[in-house]
């Protein structure tokens, strides 16, 4: 996840014990101030890229790329977002259980949004969708590298996710993205505001726009995708389901 002086400083980042994931930071500000950040061990990273999200991730996989073979699924959250250690744990093995490509928790009714598809829905399990947000995806080892290459189109981030959903639905299929309505979090900051937005040089919009421009997108915006599985009776049985798995 990209770090900086300001981020959220959740305890799972630095507490090893129970935590059945590595942590990696990508620190984005001039200089380190939290002295445990400089303190790496076999289960947690910091490499200090000074960079923007996306464009750090993917400098980080090209120079370290055993990470690729090290690991089934990766988890790319933002800084803003409030995260437990369980919520984690629930989505990598629901990603897993599901053979998802493609997945997010979804946001609680109270965060800050771009895409209303993404709040939480009661009474649902899982939801397949056309896209997930930047925000906070996770990825297979075989999705992430089939977009491992388009992490450095724009600086903001702004339309790749859309772009994403079309590539991972056209190699994997409609059921290769999902939510689940039970594994949620909270995004707390607006959508679009703070210090690495005024960086840019150029709108977040004017860099979604020109990926749109680019790949020739149509579907500009995360769908609800119209299949059986989708419907009030399947994502009532999968509540149930999931509600028994996770308790």
């Amino acid at each position: 996840m990209p770090f900086g002086n300001k981020s959220i400083e959740s305890e799972w980042i630095f507490e090893k014990k129970d935590r059945l994931f590595d942590v990696v930071l990508l620190y984005y500000h001039p200089s380190i101030e939290n002295e445990l950040l400089i303190q790496p061990t076999e289960h947690f990273k910091v490499f200090h890229l000074r960079d923007f999200k996306w464009p750090m991730i993917q400098s980080f996989f090209n120079s370290n790329p055993s990470y690729l073979n090290d690991y089934d699924f990766f988890f790319f959250p933002d800084d803003d977002i409030e995260l437990s250690r369980t919520t984690i744990h629930r989505l990598f093995y629901t990603a897993q259980l599901y053979d998802l490509h493609m997945s997010q928790p979804v946001l609680s009714r109270d965060s800050f949004k771009s895409w209303r598809v993404l709040r939480k829905k009661f009474f649902s399990g899982v939801r397949y969708l056309s896209a997930v947000e930047l925000m906070c995806p996770l990825m297979k080892r075989d999705a992430l590298q089939e977009l491992l290459p388009t992490f450095n189109l724009n600086r903001s981030g702004w339309g790749i996710d859309i772009l994403w959903g079309e590539m991972i639905r056209k190699k994997f299929g409609n059921k290769s993205i999902a939510v689940f309505d039970l594994i949620q979090t909270k995004h707390t900051k607006p959508v679009g505001k703070g210090e690495l937005y005024a960086k840019l040089g150029k709108s977040a919009f004017e860099e979604r726009d020109e990926i749109f421009n680019q790949y020739g997108i149509k579907l500009q915006k995360i769908v609800t995708l119209p299949i059986p599985e989708n419907s009030i009776f399947n994502k009532l049985i999968s509540y149930f389901r999931l509600k028994k798995i996770l308790e």
